[in-house]
């Protein structure tokens, strides 16, 4: 069961790698940001419209990149409010029937035709629809794909963790297992 942990331990750090890496792009949105609205308010003619559309571009990439790691650290959104009063072995329980029941299917699902998702975008050459904004959307599409694709690696990473704890019988602390209200640390 150790080599689960391991395992997991590896992939939440090549998550971690690329979320790091990925918020480097907040930097480049905010400079963007705050030339496309310093240039409207002094009157300066920019291509607002490809900038704009480069913002969302940009907005997505950050998300997407962060996505799996944000899952492997609980920092995505939950309702504990009917697990609150369970010990950690009953929360372990409900995440690994929930990772096996809904969250490991649809994110399969999603991974599978985010392929055809993206296919399509690039064989049609999809461009922005505005006539002055950005070509290429396929490249868009295909971050926010691998995004999900590195959503449905997370999961498997506490998956493992979720079963070293509850079959392994390994300490919570060894496992590093991170389930239940997240603690915000300041």
């Amino acid at each position: 069961m150790r080599v689960l942990v391991r395992i997991a331990d590896r992939i939440r750090a090549a998550l971690e790698v690329t979320a790091f890496a990925g918020g480097w792009l907040l930097i480049l949105l905010a400079f963007v940001t705050c030339f496309d609205v310093i240039c409207r308010k002094i009157g300066v003619e920019v291509p607002s419209t490809k900038l704009q559309e480069f913002e969302w571009h940009v907005h997505t990439a950050l998300f997407a990149l962060w996505m799996g790691y944000n899952y492997t650290i609980n920092a995505h959104p939950r309702v504990d409010s009917y697990t609150e009063t369970l010990s950690l072995r009953g929360k372990a329980w409900i995440e690994l029937f929930g990772c096996l029941i809904f969250a490991l299917p649809y994110m399969a699902i999603l991974c599978w035709y985010s392929i055809e998702f993206v296919a399509f975008a690039y064989n049609i050459n999809e461009q922005s629809e505005s006539g002055i904004g950005l070509a290429h959307r396929w490249i868009v599409k295909a971050v926010y794909a691998a995004g999900l694709w590195l959503v449905l690696i997370a999961i498997l990473s506490v998956m493992m963790r979720l079963i070293a704890f509850l079959f392994g019988r390994l300490p919570q602390d060894e496992v590093r297992l991170q389930i239940g209200p997240s603690k915000l640390e300041v």
